[in-house]
């Protein structure tokens, strides 16, 4: 079959024009600069765009075919890294263990999938079939919650046929199953005294908030895969002052929906029965995303890209894992999701990041093959 896509010299040399433009999440200037390039790339490539704005950068909407079936590409374009980060650690081509990998903020996760995206589209302008659409939505938020983006991608998702999402994955897998996040934070207040001379008059909110960490911990299950964890801890003050206020944050992790959902109840009743006099508690819940699970109709998408991953001598295993990604959005909306279908690599969110050179291009084809098939175009 004939491939309509750049070769890897250009994928190489585009891949590194987008690391060279660092997008952390939250910095709504560099995000822009990233945005105005693939939307260029994207309508270059016979997309028609269109953005919806938000605070920490727009939501870039690609399209292509005007048939009533969808299919929904998902990617990011903030990363996790910080602004500087790229002079530390360069965009480079190095050789690790003996394999060629590409080096760099972000490189992995997940701009060598944003770049996946384009070439779609590049090799399906002018010859999608006329009852399909292709549309890719790309957020600038992912990694922060989606909290922008979360309405926009379940609205392009209800209607659509199936999903890839182009998050990356460990050499020789893609991702079936994720499990759904639920994070939170915490504020305690108390009333600050001197803790030996007027020591009854306090209330610590450290006393309060140890309490209530301990009872959120317990509630973990390793059994069913629920996980806990307390990330950060701020209260201020002295050894002789009875603290008047803490700040938590932290998360809960599971594969099960209902379990999840029970859980959080579980912490809001916990605040509630804060046994530490004068404090109060006050939960805020900062955002759930959905258990991706694999439905039957995911389960034949794998299938087809194994077979398809196979022709190009490329092993792919389903693999179930605790990160999150926006396609948890789009299973939530009762469509079958293929997610992990970015680029082959390891360490990400890590300055170790690397992408597995030598699978670019086939991990690529491995996409357009699918499409192919499930279009009716092979």
């Amino acid at each position: 079959m004939e491939y309509r896509i750049c070769s890897q010299e250009e994928m190489l040399r585009r891949l590194g024009d987008y690391v060279n433009i660092e997008t952390p999440s939250r910095d709504y200037e560099q995000l822009q600069l990233l945005n105005n390039r693939m939307e260029q790339d994207l309508q270059a490539a016979g997309a028609e765009t269109r953005r919806v704005p938000g605070e920490r950068g727009d939501i870039l909407i690609a399209t292509l075919g005007k048939g009533p079936k969808r299919i929904l590409l998902l990617g990011h374009r903030d990363t996790v890294f910080q602004r500087g980060d790229l002079e530390k650690n360069p965009y480079r081509e190095e050789i690790r263990e003996g394999i060629p990998v590409l080096r760099g903020p972000g490189v992995l996760d997940m701009k060598a999938g944003d770049l996946f995206a384009l070439e779609i589209f590049r090799h399906f302008k002018d010859h999608l079939p006329e009852d399909w659409n292709l549309t890719g939505v790309f957020n600038c938020d992912e990694e922060i919650g989606s909290g922008e983006s979360e309405q926009t991608i379940r609205a392009y998702a209800r209607g659509s046929e199936f999903c890839l999402c182009l998050e990356p994955s460990v050499p020789g897998y893609c991702t079936v199953a994720r499990k759904g996040l639920a994070g939170y934070e915490f504020t305690v207040e108390g009333k600050a005294s001197h803790s030996g001379v007027s020591y009854e008059k306090g209330a610590s909110a450290i006393e309060a908030a140890s309490w209530l960490i301990s009872q959120i911990y317990s509630l973990r299950d390793m059994e069913r895969s629920l996980t806990i964890n307390i990330g950060a801890i701020e209260a201020p003050g002295k050894a002789n002052i009875i603290c008047p206020k803490v700040w938590a944050t932290g998360e809960a992790r599971c594969y099960d929906p209902a379990l999840l959902r029970e859980t959080l109840e579980k912490i809001r009743q916990l605040c509630e029965e804060n046994p530490v006099p004068g404090t109060r508690i006050h939960l805020k819940i900062r955002g759930v995303r959905p258990p991706m699970v694999q439905s039957e109709e995911a389960r034949r998408l794998f299938d087809l890209a194994k077979k398809h991953a196979e022709a190009h001598g490329l092993s792919l295993e389903g693999r179930v894992h605790g990160g999150g990604s926006d396609g948890s959005f789009a299973a939530d909306e009762g469509i079958p999701v293929l997610d992990g279908m970015g680029a082959e690599g390891e360490n990400s969110h890590t300055f170790d990041e690397y992408v597995v050179k030598s699978t670019l291009m086939d991990r690529l084809k491995v996409l357009i093959d699918l499409i192919e098939e499930v279009t009716g175009e092979n």
